[in-house]
C-alpha cells in the first residue's frame, strides 16, 4: 500500500507524528511541505480508522461500574443572537451522550437531535 503513495514514508511518518500531536493541517501542510488537502486526506483516514477501532470495541459487551451522562458543547453566546443564555435542549449546542466504564474506557457519540420522537441508537 505504502509503495502507490506519492508522499515519502519520511512525510506520511511527520504526518502522523503531527496528527497524535494535534497540530492543524494546514500548519502541518506548511511544516512538511505537501500540499493541505494531501494532509486532510490523510487525518480523515487516521480519523476513521479510530473511530471503526472504537466501535469494534464498542460492540462488547459492558462490564462492571458504568457511568452515563449528557452534556452540551458550544460557544456560550452566538453573535448577532441577542437574549437570555439558553441551557439544555433548545439551545444552539451540540448535545453529546457519553459512556464512562471504571476501567477507564471512555465512549462518546454526538446526539443528532434531542427530539423526544426521534429514536436514538442506544447501546445494545
Amino acid at each position: 500500500m505504502l509503495s502507490r503513495l506519492k508522499i515519502s514514508t519520511y512525510k506520511l511518518k511527520k504526518v502522523v507524528q503531527h496528527f497524535s500531536l494535534d497540530i492543524e493541517a494546514s500548519k502541518t501542510a506548511i511544516l512538511i511541505g505537501v500540499n493541505r488537502k494531501t494532509v486532510n486526506r490523510f487525518y480523515m483516514i487516521f480519523r476513521l480508522l479510530i473511530y471503526e477501532q472504537r466501535m469494534k470495541e464498542l460492540e462488547q459487551l459492558l462490564s462492571g461500574d458504568v457511568e452515563c451522562d449528557e452534556s452540551y458543547f458550544g460557544a456560550k453566546r452566538v453573535r448577532g443572537k441577542a437574549g437570555k443564555l439558553k441551557r439544555g435542549r433548545g439551545t444552539l449546542k451540540q448535545p453529546v451522550f457519553g459512556i464512562f466504564e471504571r476501567n477507564g474506557q471512555v465512549y462518546m457519540e454526538v446526539v443528532p437531535d434531542c427530539k423526544k420522537v426521534s429514536r436514538y441508537r442506544v447501546l445494545s
